[in-house]
């Protein structure tokens, strides 16, 4: 609100008042402060209106930004395939001579072993040749069938020669090998050496676009941004001056009062709320050491409170992060007792990783994809809370769960391993609905680990979270990543103690860094009714 005609005009301020107050702000500037002081307008309204021309200056500047990396990473994705291209066209020759030289070898030596080797290679080619597809730059589609055929032709010769080294006709296999076999194998050499380069051809004149781009997109990008920064810090200033010298008389007479001196009267030339703050302020100057007073012992006693109740709902709000809403309840309210001090112990870690999540997000709409992330994370969550586990973090896509802390369970293995078969069945549910409401649907990797752990609450003063750390947690996640769609891999230490609900099948035996030893993983089913 601004100050009217009828309000008393204050008392000449005494001499030592402030009156150049605008610190380091240029002489220059200093009439747009005296400007923008006297406004008759609310300061929520000049502060809008200063923070709207700084955000369409930030706002501008975003979008030029966005522009200029789109672009750059347009190029970039570009340079990425060539060079992948390249790089896979040069593989597939060496497969291609590769089964020449396995043919020689065959052919002189009469070892199977190297018949077996050609059709790997060629397996291997095919493998190359449908990936190659995929990513072309730019889409070959009349070269990639021509090369399609020639490859067919040349399995075809390769069948024939191969039909006659073993029936026996050595001379004649020879034979069908130079004149047919290797000289198609020319021509597949020849097709991907023209392959190989064009996208040199195309990689180097597109690194000269880039180069020429960037340049221009740098200057362009480091202009705007200089004169943006420029108008805001100019902006910023004059409006953060014409609010701060009001606020530092107030200040200085709040300083004055707070000394004993009750007769201090302040003066400003704001026509806002500041103006009508030093007017009140210069009226109640006289009650304020009474109400001071009264302040500070209710501040005391309100700081105490505060203190008290934000404690509680920390704790509260720490529970409810990593256990379930009901037992966290039973915990705030003396039913239970717990500690969440850090300390060694026995725990099951449990790792869940979702698989196609990539493919689900090039093939989904960002909202749909968002969508379905949810409503997977909700599920597996109301399983992780029905199973008593401690919810540690969502990695990603991926979920963290841990058993036996910090209340104790002492069949934490078997909560894990049942809570993983029932994520297995929600899934199956999940898949239906998915596929009907957004025709993609992704699967999970489940990992299990037993051992010791520190577990309690890790961080800064700033940030903390109460989580686990150790060998036995990194283990849990790499079983994650190793676990197929569908397939819960768990250790050796973790199938002793769930043997009468599952039945463990032998995978492999992994090293991990710190663990001289092997270890030994299996994969988890339901053991039969």
């Amino acid at each position: 609100m601004s100050s009217d005609t009828t309000r008393p005009a204050p008392p000449i301020p005494p001499p030592d008042q402030p009156r150049d107050d605008l610190g380091p702000l240029p002489r220059i500037a200093r009439p747009f402060v005296d400007w923008v002081a006297r406004v008759r307008a609310t300061v929520h309204t000049k502060l809008l209106a200063g923070f709207l021309v700084i955000a369409l200056l930030l706002l501008s500047m975003g979008v030029l930004c966005i522009a200029v990396l789109d672009r750059v990473n347009r190029q970039v994705e570009t340079l990425t395939a060539l060079n992948r291209q390249t790089d896979q066209a040069r593989e597939m020759i060496y497969e291609v001579t590769a089964q020449s030289h396995y043919r020689a070898m065959a052919l002189l030596t009469g070892d199977e072993t190297w018949t077996g080797k050609i059709y790997v290679a060629k397996n291997l080619f095919a493998q190359n040749l449908a990936e190659l597809r995929t990513y072309a730059v730019p889409h070959r589609t009349a070269f990639f069938d021509e090369l399609q055929a020639a490859n067919d032709r040349f399995t075809l010769m390769s069948d024939r020669v191969t039909a006659l080294d073993e029936a026996g006709q050595r001379a004649q296999a020879i034979t069908m090998h130079i004149d047919f076999e290797h000289t198609q194998s020319h021509v597949l050499e020849d097709a991907l050496n023209s392959l190989i380069a064009d996208s040199q051809q195309r990689a180097i004149a597109e690194t000269a676009a880039f180069a020429s781009h960037r340049r221009f997109l740098t200057l362009a990008v480091a202009t705007f941004s200089g004169v943006s920064l420029l108008g805001a810090l100019v902006l910023g200033a004059i409006l953060s001056w014409s609010l701060i010298r009001p606020v530092r008389r107030v200040d200085w007479g709040l300083d004055r009062i707070a000394n004993g001196d009750f007769l201090t009267r302040v003066s400003v030339p704001n026509r806002d709320e500041f103006g009508n703050l030093t007017s009140n302020l210069n009226r109640t100057a006289e009650q304020l050491a009474t109400l001071y007073a009264e302040l500070e012992t209710l501040n005391t006693g309100l700081r105490t409170t505060i203190d008290t109740k934000v404690a509680e709902l920390e704790r509260a709000s720490r529970l409810k992060r990593y256990l379930s809403p009901h037992l966290a309840e039973s915990i705030l309210s003396g039913e239970r007792d717990v500690s969440l001090t850090t300390s060694r112990k026995l725990l099951t870690i449990f790792f869940s990783d979702v698989r196609g999540f990539t493919a689900a997000a090039e093939r989904m709409e960002p909202e749909q994809l968002v969508d379905e992330l949810n409503d997977y994370l909700t599920e597996m969550t109301e399983i992780v809370f029905k199973h008593g586990g401690t919810l540690d973090k969502y990695v990603g896509d991926a979920v963290m769960v841990f058993f036996g802390d910090p209340l104790p369970q002492e069949d934490h293995a078997r909560r894990a391993v049942l809570m993983g078969f029932e994520m297995q069945e929600r899934m199956a549910e999940l898949q239906q609905r998915w596929m009907g409401r957004y025709q993609y649907s992704f699967e999970i990797g489940i990992g299990i680990a037993t051992g010791w752990v520190t577990v309690g609450d890790i961080g800064s003063p700033a940030r903390s979270d109460y989580t686990v750390l150790g060998n036995e947690v990194n283990l849990a996640a790499r079983l994650a990543d190793r676990a197929a769609s569908g397939q819960i891999l768990v250790t050796e230490r973790t199938l002793a103690d769930v043997t009468d609900v599952a039945v463990g099948r032998p995978i492999d035996e992994i090293l991990l860094k710190g663990i001289s030893r092997p270890i030994k993983i299996f994969e988890l089913q339901p053991r039969p009714a």
